[in-house]
């Protein structure tokens, strides 16, 4: 995933692009669940919509983050295996995975997501979704900074996420949301 950040021609055809909240996106999320429980039939897991797709009324980048949370470790192998077959792997580590789907050959298709895949009670994305939700001037400036990070960092997804770690961790850190 590393190489694919840093090659420019990637950066260019897949740029940090923010769009006014569309109310779509609880369906594409909601959509997408129903097909993973599916395949997913046999495992013990959850699915959580995160980001800001899932906050009311802030610009987000047209994308669907999604958190699997599963309950077995051992499944976790099975698990990616199975959803290789349908998502692009972008890394994979001990304990989290991390997939795409809607990354098309000339840029992002119609529908996109990601999908952060996680052993149980690693979620605090999940949380910080949930603390923006109750607190819509907290998620207003998060809105603000994303809109900032994305002048200045259009092509270059680790600037933006670096960008927002801050916030991210401040709000972890007030908030009390540490697993």
């Amino acid at each position: 995933m590393n190489n694919i950040l840093r090659d420019e021609e990637f950066k260019k055809k897949f740029p940090i692009k923010l769009v006014k909240h569309n109310s779509e996106w609880i369906n594409w999320y909601e959509d997408e669940k129903k097909s993973l429980l599916a395949i997913l039939e046999k495992h013990k897991v959850s699915l959580y919509h995160i980001g800001s797709t899932a906050i009311p009324n802030i610009y987000s980048k047209d994308i669907i983050d999604i958190i699997l949370e599963i309950y077995e470790s051992d499944d976790f192998d099975s698990i990616i295996d199975t959803l290789s077959l349908e998502w692009e792997l972008r890394w994979k580590e001990e304990d989290r995975a991390f997939l795409v789907k809607g990354y098309g050959q000339d840029g992002f298709l119609d529908k996109v997501y990601h999908l952060h895949v996680r052993k149980k009670g690693d979620i605090e994305e999940v949380k910080f979704r949930d603390v923006l939700i109750e607190n819509p001037k907290l998620a207003k400036q998060y809105e603000r900074l994303k809109l900032d990070l994305e002048t200045t960092y259009k092509y270059d997804r680790e600037g933006y996420t670096a960008g927002k770690t801050k916030f991210i961790k401040d709000i972890i850190k007030e908030y009390s949301l540490h697993n």
